[in-house]
Formats: structure tokens, C-alpha cells, sequence
């Protein structure tokens, strides 16, 4: 076990200082489907992010299908964000474990929107009378299951669709995560390669033109159709290896420590950390820090809290509560329930 720690020690080390020396192009802006990189649940943001070694509820179909294998009751999530600019988000998800033989699923739809806003062009910059939208939805199933008493892996399919005014663009993507847990302090281990697919191509009205095929001959057709060919842009890859230990741990107290090392592929590598106090595993106190080892990053200290209360008899709410700062895009509050029956 101590072998293991020290070589997970190097690899963090290791991701955090090669983060500006051997990652001067961060490409960002080069991929689509931005939405996929918001974190699910309000627990989670306010460890940071450092969660895809510490979900083990119906939040892990986003930070890590494996963790799904470790329900062992019914779970619904419902979750709304008011995000930044304006933006809306919304996630439901619902998990069911069907035993240590068969394993875990769960159903997931997110969204996220922007209220309408005008057309506006260089000769009518306060508006041309029209308006437009953009959305961006992604529909999956989820499979995990436990191949030994310790070790799990999971799986997500996907469907991505993204909208702005008459244009659209699809995807198809998988999650796959892998999950470890030692007798040490219940010290976890894991690991999540997220949204591996398709590339996402706009195509609609807006690409649409009447060209005439030869200027040079006169009387000819020149309302001919055409389309504008519009480039592929991939999805935003995420590769993340986290830890997770309770250094405290009894009948009435808890306390988690983790971290997360992310590798994305439109950006520098980064570190999440969190951390989570448990009192009679009912109210939790959270805190952490997003996004170190990115100078220009827009991350920063999170905090939370939640509370865990069982009603007739074996329902179970959970209700979370996250702040997190975006430095100059200001700061977000995010609430999550989730219902365990």
C-alpha cells in the first residue's frame, strides 16, 4: 500500500510540474460539447472536483461510472443551476443496483440553454426583429459492475446534440471509468477516460448558399444550391486519476481528504483537491480548490455543505449545497436533491 501511495504521489507531482513546461499549447477553444465539462452535484463541487475517486452514489455517471457499482438502493438526482452569463443547466439521472451478479444502471438526461437574445448584424447592430437560442442536451445509459470484492468498472453511452438558431450538430461518446478500494483507510483509487467519441459538424440553413458555377458564362443559372462545408471539431477528452483516504474515520466522525489529476485535451493539466467532514453521517462540511496548475485558469476555493435524513422508515434525502468562485466571471451557488429509496 505505501508503494502504491508513493508511485500515485509521483504521477500527481509529475502531472502538476510538466503542466507548464511540457504543455506550452493548451488548445483552447478547440473542441465542441463544452457543456460535458460541468461538474454533476453540489458535493462535489464544493470538494473541488475531486470526486472521481470519492462518488459511490448516482453522481458517479458523471465523474465515474464505476462508482455506480457501489448503490445499493434506488437513487434519483434532480439538479438546476443557474450558471454563469445567465446560463441554465439541469441534470436528472436515476440509478438501480441489480445485485453483485448482474450490477448497477442508470438513466441520465443534461441540459443546458440560453435565454433568447436578438440577431444583430453589422448594419442593424440593435437588431434585425429576429431572435435566436442555443441549446445543448446529452441522453446516456449507464453499466457498472464489481469484478472483484474491491475492484470495479463502469461504462457510459451517450448522446450529444447541440443547437444555435437554425444550425445543429450530433455526437455519440463513451465514459469509461475503473474503481479500487483497499482495507487501508479506505483508501480509494480510481480512474475515468470521459466523452471518447465522435466528432460534432454543424450543418443547416446557415450554411446554405445559391452560387453560380461559372461567372465567365452569361445566361446560365446562377441560383444554384450549395452548402458550406463546416469543420469537425472533437469533444472535450478528460483523463483523470484521483485518490481518495479517511484519516479519520469512527461511529460518529468522518474525514475525507482527495485529489484529482486532470488531463483534458483543449487545455494544460491541473489538480483538484477536496476535503469533507461527516458528523454522525448526516450534516457534511465540504471545502476545496479547482483548477491548480493552471495560471490563467478561472477556478478557485469551493465550499459546501450538506444533510443526509431518512424519512418513513427507508427513504432517504440528501440535500447539498456548493459555492465555488470563477475569479473574474464571478461566482456560482449550486443545490442538488437526491432521493434514495
Amino acid at each position: 500500500m505505501k508503494k502504491i501511495i508513493v508511485v500515485f504521489s509521483i504521477v500527481l507531482m509529475g502531472l502538476y510540474s510538466g503542466s507548464d513546461v511540457y504543455s506550452q499549447v493548451t488548445k483552447a477553444g478547440t473542441t465542441s460539447g463544452q457543456f460535458l465539462k460541468i461538474g454533476l452535484g453540489a458535493r462535489a463541487t464544493a470538494m473541488g472536483d475531486a470526486s472521481v475517486a470519492v462518488v459511490n452514489d448516482v453522481n458517479a455517471i458523471y465523474w465515474n461510472p464505476a462508482g455506480l457499482s457501489h448503490l445499493t438502493r434506488n437513487e434519483v438526482t434532480l439538479q438546476h443551476i443557474e450558471w454563469l452569463a445567465d446560463i441554465s443547466y439541469d441534470f436528472v439521472g436515476m440509478g438501480v443496483p441489480l445485485g453483485p451478479n448482474v450490477g448497477s444502471f442508470a438513466l441520465f438526461a443534461m441540459s443546458l440553454g440560453i435565454p433568447d437574445d436578438k440577431v444583430r448584424t453589422v448594419f442593424e447592430p440593435e437588431g434585425t426583429g429576429e431572435f435566436f437560442s442555443a441549446s445543448s442536451v446529452a441522453l446516456g445509459i449507464s453499466y457498472s459492475r464489481f469484478l472483484t470484492d474491491r475492484f470495479s468498472v463502469g461504462i457510459n453511452a451517450k448522446y450529444i446534440h447541440e443547437r444555435i438558431w437554425s444550425m445543429a450538430a450530433s455526437a455519440v461518446a463513451v465514459d469509461i471509468g475503473t474503481f479500487f478500494r483497499s482495507k487501508y483507510r479506505n483508501l480509494k483509487i480510481a480512474v475515468c477516460l470521459s466523452n471518447f467519441g465522435t466528432k460534432m459538424q454543424y450543418q443547416g440553413r446557415a450554411n446554405l448558399l445559391f452560387v453560380d458555377p461559372d461567372v465567365t458564362i452569361e445566361g446560365n443559372n446562377d441560383r444554384i444550391r450549395a452548402a458550406l462545408e463546416m469543420d469537425k471539431w472533437d469533444l472535450p477528452l478528460l483523463f483523470r486519476v484521483g485518490f481518495s483516504i479517511d484519516p479519520i474515520e469512527s461511529e460518529h466522525h468522518r474525514l475525507t481528504l482527495a485529489m484529482d489529476a486532470v488531463h483534458p485535451s483543449d487545455n494544460r493539466e491541473y489538480i483538484n483537491s477536496g476535503v469533507e467532514y461527516g458528523l454522525y453521517n448526516v450534516l457534511f462540511l465540504r471545502g476545496g480548490f479547482r483548477g491548480l496548475g493552471i495560471s490563467a485558469a478561472e477556478g478557485g476555493v469551493t465550499l459546501g455543505s450538506g444533510l443526509q435524513y431518512t424519512i418513513l422508515g427507508n427513504v432517504t434525502l440528501k440535500l447539498d449545497y456548493a459555492y465555488a468562485d470563477y475569479n473574474r466571471l464571478g461566482s456560482i451557488h449550486r443545490y442538488s436533491l437526491s432521493v434514495v429509496f
